[in-house]
């Protein structure tokens, strides 16, 4: 075994000291309510912008379904199944407030958010595809052009969902608002 010379150079305590301690960024941050919560660096500023827009547009759409279901199916060549369709936009309106719900309660009380913006993320998705096949097939011949906007209006809502989903992990950090 070598024995070590006290010829060699030696590190200065302050030098230790710099060696030991780990970097700043990576430490946790323990808020008042005991929770650990990542360091706010890299926070996405545009995040709480995109989850207003997204609330106001499920809200939108939710309360149109609801309240006025004869203006969503004032554009759809319908005949007997009129009926059928106003009842489909009544759970569909049921099922966004639901799942606006969860993901704006995941949000803002930080429950496992990252993987529920994912779910939905895929639910939106597949909930236009649904609506595809449900619902716009029946669309008139000459629809109002402000049917293309509503369906932008989703597209881009989606595109939201999937940037909300991308950057998760750099979410405001806690306790968040949604107008702050």
């Amino acid at each position: 075994m070598s024995q070590i010379h006290t010829a060699h150079a030696r590190i200065t305590e302050e030098e230790l000291i710099a060696l030991l301690d780990p970097v700043p960024d990576q430490l946790p941050v323990v808020m008042p309510d005991r929770r650990v919560q990542r360091e706010a660096v890299g926070v996405d500023t545009w995040f709480k912008y995109r989850m207003v827009f997204l609330l106001a547009v499920a809200m939108t759409y939710a309360a149109k379904l609801l309240f006025f279901p004869a203006l969503a199916t004032a554009n759809f060549d319908l005949g007997t199944s009129a009926l059928s369709l106003n009842q489909y936009l009544q759970y569909r309106a049921g099922f966004i407030i639901l799942i606006s719900t969860v993901y704006v309660y995941s949000y803002l009380k930080d429950w496992h958010f990252e993987q529920v913006s994912l779910v939905v993320l895929t639910v939106s998705v597949t909930a236009l595809m649904l609506d595809y096949f449900n619902a716009y097939v029946h669309l008139s011949q000459t629809p109002a052009q402000w049917i293309a906007g509503l369906i932008a209006l989703r597209f881009l809502a989606i595109f939201c969902l999937l940037m909300n989903a991308m950057s998760a992990r750099h979410a405001p950090p806690m306790p968040r608002r949604l107008w702050s």
